[in-house]
Order: structure tokens, then C-alpha cells, then sequence
């Protein structure tokens, strides 16, 4: 029953505060002892080699973040904020997120997120009894450094929402990247034959040039623009139908060689 309680959470849509208010009455350091125990009775745990590629798989080195359990709906991950470092960048988590503690209380820093700015706002204390939901729309959190266990958060992405990448000190937006799992795969294959100096790179720019999302569209300029620059700026007013500021920004260097 433990199991079928914390699973449910992201088994259909449910309300992000209703999720908060469940997890008010549950031990959330048993529910997730569960977690582990069930993920070691699948057959993907069986063998040593299957194993390793698992956990590979669930964890997330850099944000020092394993991901338990995933539905089409959500995830329920855990976080050892004392095993990651702090980066030097802050990103946005697109869609809602439920943050809760598991064995110790913690602390997030809020910022709320303006189109090209973070604003710090609250430092939020998150306790067995005040899960945490937040809207990545609207607010962007960064743990805390403290010697807490585990860190749990039940994530509802939103995959056709970018994820903002914000510079630490200066708190400005200097990147974006996809969430869209289409848009990110073309985004790396151009950065692939861009890499390997492929003779095709300027084609396959050329092609998606025209995608609909502008970080690609944006890469694929800057891939044409190294092979044919003034064929690359022809382009300039196409990508600013995407009516995207950050996009904008980029292009205006360009606008005045059209």
C-alpha cells in the first residue's frame, strides 16, 4: 500500500496541490526505501551489466538527481544537495514542481523569472508538514547548500516550455535550451556536424532553418552563416516571425547586413 500511494501521485493528472496535501499524511522517507526496493525486483536489476546501465540512466551526475520512478505524466526524483556542487548557472523546470522533504528539513532560494531576468525574492524552509509546489512559469528555486539527506520533488513537466539558463551573479538569462525531445535531438545533430566539419552541415541548416523552434532555427543560422553568410542573413526577418526576445537579441547584429 505504501508503494501504490506515492506511485498514484503521478499515475493520472491530479492538481499539484492535492499532491502536496497527500504527502502531508504520508512518511515520505518509507515511501521512498519503497522505491528503491522495487526498482531492485525489476529484471533490469538482475544482472550486473543491465544494472550499471540503469542507474546510469536514473542518475543525473551533475545535479546530483535520481530519478525513481517516471510516468507520461511526471517523476519522483531525490536530490543529495551536499553531492552537487553549485553551478554556475541557474535553470528554469518547466511545468509544476513539488518539492518535499524526506528525513531533514531544507531550504530553497525563490527567483521569480522575468523574460531576459531572474529576481531573488524568498528563501522558502520545506519541512515534512509544508511540501512546497512550485510554477516554473512564473518561479525558479535553487537548493540551498546545507547538510541535508535527500531532497524529494514529484516534477510535472511542461515539454513544450524551454528551459531558461540564467547566469549566477548577474541573474540574466544567457541561453535557452529545448525541452521538446524533437527540438532537442535536431538541435544536437547540428551541433554534432558542426563538431566533425561535415560537408552536409550547410544543407541540413538550410532545412531547419525552418523548424519551429527557435534555439534550432538559431543554431541552423549560425551553421549556414560559417558557410554562406550572406545567404544566412536572407534569413534574419524568417526568424523573427518566431516574435521570440531572446532570439531577437541574437538577430539584431545581423539586421543591419540585410
Amino acid at each position: 500500500m505504501i508503494l501504490f500511494m506515492i506511485k498514484t501521485l503521478i499515475s493520472r493528472n491530479i492538481p499539484p496541490q492535492h499532491i502536496a496535501e497527500t504527502i502531508k499524511t504520508l512518511d515520505m522517507a518509507a515511501q521512498i526505501s519503497q522505491l528503491f526496493v522495487d526498482l531492485k525486483r525489476q529484471p533490469r536489476f538482475a544482472m550486473a551489466r543491465s544494472r550499471r546501465a540503469a542507474i546510469m540512466n536514473m542518475t543525473n551526475p551533475g545535479t546530483g538527481t535520481i530519478t525513481l520512478h517516471c510516468t507520461s505524466i511526471g517523476n519522483i526524483s531525490i536530490k543529495a544537495p551536499a553531492l552537487s556542487g553549485s553551478s554556475s548557472q541557474l535553470y528554469s523546470v518547466p511545468g509544476q514542481s513539488v518539492l518535499f522533504a524526506i528525513d531533514q528539513p531544507f531550504e530553497v532560494q525563490l527567483y521569480a523569472v522575468g523574460p531576459n531576468q531572474l529576481e531573488k525574492t524568498d528563501i522558502c524552509s520545506i519541512d515534512q508538514n509544508n511540501p512546497l509546489v512550485i510554477d516554473g512559469s512564473r518561479t525558479l528555486f535553487d537548493y540551498c547548500q546545507s547538510d541535508a539527506g535527500l531532497i524529494g520533488r514529484i516534477n510535472l513537466p511542461d515539454r513544450m516550455t524551454d528551459i531558461g539558463v540564467f547566469d549566477r551573479v548577474s541573474l540574466r538569462k544567457v541561453a535557452w535550451l529545448p525541452h521538446d525531445d524533437g527540438a532537442a535531438r535536431h538541435l544536437v545533430s547540428l551541433q554534432l556536424l558542426e563538431a566533425v566539419q561535415d560537408p552536409e552541415r550547410a544543407r541540413v541548416a538550410g532545412e531547419l532553418i525552418y523548424h519551429y523552434h527557435p534555439a534550432v532555427a538559431w543554431k541552423a543560422f549560425q551553421v549556414l552563416y560559417l558557410a554562406y553568410p550572406q545567404m544566412a542573413v536572407s534569413y534574419v526577418a524568417l526568424l523573427k516571425k518566431h516574435r521570440n526576445a531572446r532570439l531577437d537579441s541574437l538577430l539584431q547584429p545581423f539586421e543591419q547586413a540585410e
